[in-house]
């Protein structure tokens, strides 16, 4: 089956919203391909579940009030992948202790995926790999950077 440009939109969408929502880590295997993963952080690089699950157990109990926000998802489909290019506003806030207030930061990223065809989720995708700064961030002026 042909990758489309909706069903990748659709699958950007439903990845977010599941990292919004700090969906059980099982539920975000779903959107990770099994073999050949390679997603690149600003804290590190993942290649399998249990560094990834390490990583979302880390975030999630760090960051809250997290809001994504899709700005542009473009696809380059080939027969069985596609290289898809996100910007994606970013806010979250997070607590250093002992201050006396959370922190918050408000950015653009703009990232750079590679997804195939899956039957792990009902997207029909799965995320091989996953550059999370292809460019810099850009911060919101007065938002406080990681």
């Amino acid at each position: 089956m042909r990758l489309t440009h909706q069903q990748i939109e659709s699958f950007v969408a439903g990845w977010y919203l599941a990292l919004d929502r700090h969906d059980p880590v099982a539920d975000a295997f779903t959107f990770l391909a099994d073999r050949g993963l390679d997603m690149r952080f600003p804290d590190g690089t993942i290649h399998d579940f249990a560094t990834f699950k390490a990583w979302y157990d880390r975030v999630t109990h760090l960051f809250f009030d997290e809001i994504h926000v899709v700005q542009s998802v473009r696809s380059e489909i080939s027969s069985d992948d596609a290289v898809v290019d996100v910007v994606v506003g970013w806010q979250a806030s997070w607590f250093e202790p002992p201050a006396a207030r959370s922190k918050r930061t408000s950015m653009d990223a703009t990232q750079r995926w590679t997804v195939r065809g899956s039957t792990k989720n009902r997207f029909g995708l799965e995320i091989a790999s996953y550059n999370a700064t292809a460019e810099p961030f850009k911060y919101s002026p007065g938002f406080s950077r990681l």
